[in-house]
Formats: structure tokens, sequence, C-alpha cells
């Protein structure tokens, strides 16, 4: 087993992974900006280094930095949770170089992976049904001969990147252009990129993902699959673990498409598959190829602790076999997410029931910096059944306790107080229709 993890991420994620070292006897490193020096991840971390004043791109962003500080504390192995580094090829080939262990796949299928327009092509070629579109467009004659052919509505896509960044939907051919212009400034910005193409909007679609894990031999196994239709503007917003409208048959489907997509490329730790569902059919989205944020439903509903067998995989201290975890009950995860700032964007009030998994880098008292990621925790409940989660959630909310910063909690309230969303009928789609249409609804 590892002896020293350095991990190269923030937040609640830090921490998470963290707990997991701790169970494993594993010492920790962190490394922070300026802004987080008082943060929770760092309070945690066995060692912990500065690595650059606030700024992600002179931070979190910085791979010699993070690697020199991996170099003084001899750690065997860097953990990059999610965004930031967890999907750049370059970084994990320069810890190889250095001789410490990617806890992720191998730069290639990063690589690959991480071009969504290529890893449509790869999907295609393996015979899995993907939603129809182009591949990456070079100019603005190209894009309006490919929207002419496909129809509207459709989508602007980055092709680096993901998060729901560098999107935009165009719903007439006036708007292509505009559209096109603020979908490669987003996506130039969040990922130094300007690479697009285009894609149909399905209809009626859910968005189902798929958790897989490899062993270090190249052994995939699908540990659960997850619900996260509810989003705004393409971004999660809630998300529930198995997703509760899909058949049995429906599931088998998803896992025959995943080994179609994965057997025999060699991979290797967490990753996951994405697809839409639409008119009663899968289509390949995008595979992450690293921990996703939504890790926890799966963990509830399968009593695995993820992160932790990824590690003791990643050392060899433990194979996968071939029995697919049961799950057991439905859980279901809320993003709580700041949405502006008040005053000394303190948190004075951060409570939670203790009775439900809350994953959280922050706690009473904590200043919230402003230059990252606008989550601050993700409320996990579990129950026999959706209609149960529903409910449970539905009081969970109610006990929570935020003040001091803006946030959306009244929203997350609203929504799972719903009809609609008790009854599993929405799509991607819905809760932008809601917000827009809705005065009552608070975003």
């Amino acid at each position: 087993m590892f002896k020293k993890i350095l991990i190269a991420n923030r937040g609640e994620i830090a921490c998470r992974i963290m707990a997991s070292c701790r169970q494993l006897n594993i010492r920790t490193v962190a490394v922070y900006s300026t802004a987080d020096r008082a943060a929770q991840f760092v309070q945690m971390a066995d060692e912990a280094y500065c690595i650059g004043p606030a700024a992600s791109s002179e931070s979190y962003l910085n791979r010699e930095g993070i690697l020199m500080a991996g170099i003084l504390a001899h750690v065997d192995a860097v953990h990059p949770g999610y965004g930031f580094l967890a999907e750049d090829a370059l970084f994990a080939q320069m810890c190889a170089q250095c001789g410490i262990t990617w806890l992720g796949p191998q730069p290639k299928l990063i690589s690959l992976m991480g071009d969504k327009a290529a890893a449509r092509k790869f999907a295609a070629s393996r015979g899995i049904a993907i939603i129809p579109g182009t591949y990456v467009l070079e100019d603005i004659e190209q894009l309006q001969q490919s929207a002419r052919k496909m129809g509207y509505p459709l989508l602007i896509k980055a092709s680096q990147g993901g998060g729901g960044k560098g999107i935009r939907i165009v719903n007439h051919p006036d708007e292509l252009e505009s559209q096109l212009m603020v979908a490669k400034r987003e996506t130039d910005s969040a990922f130094g990129s300007t690479a697009i193409y285009l894609e149909k909007v399905l209809k009626n679609a859910r968005h189902i993902e798929v958790q897989v894990i490899g062993d270090q031999d190249g052994r995939i196994l699908v540990l659960g699959d997850r619900d996260c239709t509810m989003q705004i503007r393409r971004q999660k917003v809630i998300e529930e673990s198995p997703a509760s409208f899909i058949t049995a048959a429906q599931r088998r489907e998803l896992v025959v498409a995943v080994h179609r997509l994965l057997d025999g490329v060699g991979y290797q730790g967490l990753g996951t598959v994405e697809f839409l569902f639409s008119e009663d059919r899968f289509y390949f989205l995008e595979m992450n190829t690293r921990l996703q944020v939504e890790h926890g439903v799966t963990e509830t509903t399968t009593g695995l602790d993820i992160v932790m067998l990824q590690l003791q995989l990643a050392s060899r201290e433990a194979r996968l076999g071939h029995q697919v975890p049961e799950g057991q009950g439905v859980a279901i995860e809320c993003r709580l997410n700041m949405t502006g700032a008040t005053g000394e964007n303190r948190l004075t009030k951060f409570e939670f029931p203790r009775d439900v998994r809350v994953d959280t880098g922050y706690a009473s008292g904590d200043q919230v910096p402003t230059y990252y990621d606008a989550l601050l925790a993700k409320i996990i409940v579990v129950a026999p059944t959706h209609r149960q989660a529903v409910e449970k959630m539905q009081a969970t909310l109610a006990q929570v306790e935020v003040t001091g910063v803006a946030t959306n909690l009244t929203l997350l309230r609203q929504i799972v107080a719903t009809n609609w969303y008790l009854n599993g009928k929405f799509s991607v789609q819905t809760l932008d229709e809601r917000l827009k249409n809705d005065k009552s609804f608070a975003n």
C-alpha cells in the first residue's frame, strides 16, 4: 500500500480523499493557494504546502508547483480528485516521469476521452449509438452547413472540458453565430481551447451515467448507475442512484454498452460513462476519466468506499471480481451551491442534520473564497424507495441552516417538493424551463 499521497485538489473532495487515506493508514499531503491557507482540508492533511496565489491558474493548475511539493514530501502517488488537473494528460505524464503513481487511467485514455468529439468517434467505432451531431468544426461556413442539415434546436459544445461549460443551445439560425462566439470565449477561458462541435437536442432526454472502475490488469467492473437529469444550464443540481425509471433490461443494456466501450483498452481507476436516454434509447454522451462529484450516491447504495477501492487496486492490494454490487435502496444527492457573496462572505451558520451524509470542506465560521467552484456541500440521503428518499430529502433540507452567503437552498427545497420531481416527470431541460416560466421558483 502507498505510504503517502498528495491530493492535487482542494475543498470537499480533498477532505473526502483524505478520509479514505486515513482508513488505510496512508499519510496525506495537501497543496493550497494563499486563499485556502486556513481551509479545512489544509488542517486535515498530515503535511501541507503553499503552491501559489489565489488564482487557480497560478496554484491548483500549476503542474510544476504541485509536483515540486510532491517531490519535497516524498509522496508515492498523486490523487487529482475532480476538476483542475484531474483530466490533464500532461500532468499524468509528468507524475510518471517523476516516479510518482498517477491515481487515474493512462494519459492516452485521458486524452482520448477528454476530447469529446474524439470520444464520440471512438464510441461509434465500437458500435455504440452516439447523439446525432458532428465532429470538430473548423469555420463558420462548416458550422452553418452542418446546422442546416441537422435542424434546430441544437447544441454548440466544447470539444475539451466538461462541467456544463462551453455549451450553448441554439433554437434558430439567427442565433448561431452569436452563440458560437459565446461558446468559444467560454471554452477558451475554461479549457484553453476553442474547438467546438454540434449536437442535436434530443427530445425529453434523461441524463444517465454509469460508475466504473478498472484494475491494473484492465478488468472493468460496473458499480452502478445514476440519474443526473436535474440540471440548470447543463450543470447538475440533484442526482439519484440508481436511476429509478429505467428497467432491469435497460440496466443490462447499459452494462453491455460500457463493456463494449472499455473492454480491452486497459482502463485503470475510476471513471464515469455518461449517456442521454431519449425515446427508449441510450446515446453515448461522454466519459469522465476521474472520480465524479456525485460518487457519494453510488457509495451510499452499494456500501462501497470507491476511493478506498481505487487506492487498493492501484497498489495491487486488491483485485476485481466479476460480481456487480447489489444496490440497497435509493440515494439522492443535492448540491448546495453558493450563489452570491454577502458581507464578509463568511459562513456564520452552516448546520445540517446529524443523521445524513454531508460531504463538505467547510464549517461554521469559515470564509468562502470566490475564486473557485461554488459547491459548498453535497447532502445525501438514502431510503428504501424513490418516494421515501424524496420525503427524507424534504425533511433534511428543511433542517439545513446556512447564513453569511447566498445559496440555492430555497431552490433545492422547491424542487424536491414538486409532484413532477416526486413522480420522475422531468428531462434535462425541465428546470431551465421552470425557472424561465414559473416566477415562484427561486434561482
